[in-house]
């Protein structure tokens, strides 16, 4: 039997259609945004939103978190999504992508699970979930 890790809670995203899980710790918020972002072309700035009185710097999902996987579903990873498809903004934490959000088609969670440790995917209520964490 492999070693387990400590129990952690885990945020769960959709995106393109396929389950992904991010750290819980790594989350500063989530929120619904179905609204387009806004454009502040003089200032150069797009893809802004403000939440609670802060501003949030949208990014493409892809730019700010990575996964240990093979690149055989590349092409979906990288497909851009529509504020229309994808409603919820994910922002992260800490590090270089602190206050960067991004939108995700569905979240769940948080929820509670442990992960192998040499394992790339979380399960949770009888489904896998590629693990992915802030790049």
């Amino acid at each position: 039997m492999s070693n387990l890790e400590n129990p952690e809670y885990w945020l769960g995203m959709r995106i393109n259609g396929e389950r992904y899980v991010l750290p819980a710790s790594s989350v500063q918020s989530v929120f619904l945004y179905p609204e387009a972002e806004q454009s502040l072309k003089d200032l150069r700035i797009s893809g802004v939103v403000v939440h609670e009185g802060a501003p949030v710097y949208l990014r493409n999902h892809f730019q700010v978190l990575r996964f240990n996987r093979r690149s055989e579903n590349i092409a979906d990873w990288q497909q851009v999504l529509k504020p229309g498809a994808a409603p919820w903004i994910v922002v992260l934490k800490d590090g270089l992508n602190k206050g960067l959000g991004f939108r995700v088609n569905n979240i769940s969670g948080p929820f509670h699970a442990s992960v192998l440790s040499d394992s790339l995917f979380v399960h949770h209520n009888g489904i896998d979930h590629l693990l992915v964490e802030a790049s």
